[in-house]
């Protein structure tokens, strides 16, 4: 039997789906500012999609006889992240647009540029990975630059304290469980931006400081512009 081949950052099959984000992200975008009326269907089922991707994730686990303590919880960012893309798209809530904002293109676009993943097309696993990451990705675009709900003055720190939250808790978990989720523990085997910065736990310090600078570069296109008025 033919030995399946690794997943290669860069290679064919990590570049089709990095098009296929940029594409869809391009078109959702496109059609919400020429067609806004037509955003609420487009928001319930986008929201739906990125609720099924866990209990997805889970039964595929499950079906493979891989189901164990390192993937059965939700506790990754980008987990966490495709849950509050969810409920931002069905609520529209400034908030949860702004938190997906700075999670998504700060942490979940590095995952889709350095993926910690093995598997490859046309594996299941690589479907599942690019569908959360680029799910993710593609709300918080076309929530900001698509419905033009922009983050407000102070969203930088709010989106970092939230951060904190998230590490205390997912630490939590580790910490009982023995998982990895976060990367708190270790990094991941695959290369990527933690490799970068340093050894543990230093690099968790070393990422807090990254995600005050990707923060505050993410929030710069909107200083000076007048926020539009709340949805929500």
């Amino acid at each position: 039997m033919a030995t399946a081949m690794p997943f290669e950052i860069m290679g064919a099959a990590h570049l089709g789906a990095l098009g296929v984000t940029a594409v869809t992200a391009a078109v959702l975008i496109r059609h919400a500012r020429r067609h806004p009326e037509r955003n609420g269907p487009i928001c319930k089922i986008f929201a739906g999609f990125l609720l099924l991707l866990y209990p997805a994730h889970v039964m595929g686990h499950y079906a493979r006889g891989s189901l164990n303590r390192e993937n059965a919880f939700p506790c990754h960012l980008c987990d966490i992240a495709a849950i509050i893309g969810a409920f931002a798209l069905l609520t529209r809530r400034q908030r949860l647009v702004e938190l997906l904002w700075f999670w998504g293109l700060a942490g979940t676009l590095n995952g889709l540029i350095t993926p910690a993943l093995s598997a490859t097309f046309p594996d299941p696993a690589y479907f599942a990975f690019f569908a959360l990451h680029g799910g993710v990705v593609v709300a918080a675009l076309y929530l900001v630059a698509g419905l033009r709900l922009r983050p407000e003055p102070g969203a930088i720190w709010r989106a970092f304290g939230w951060g904190q939250v998230y590490l205390a808790a997912t630490a939590a978990v580790d910490l009982i469980s023995g998982a990895n989720y976060g990367f708190l523990r270790a990094k991941p085997p695959q290369a990527s931006l933690l490799d970068l910065l340093g050894p543990w736990p230093w690099y968790i310090l070393a990422l807090d400081a990254l995600a005050v600078v990707l923060f505050t570069l993410l929030y710069l296109p909107f200083l000076r512009r007048p926020s539009p008025a709340r949805t929500a």
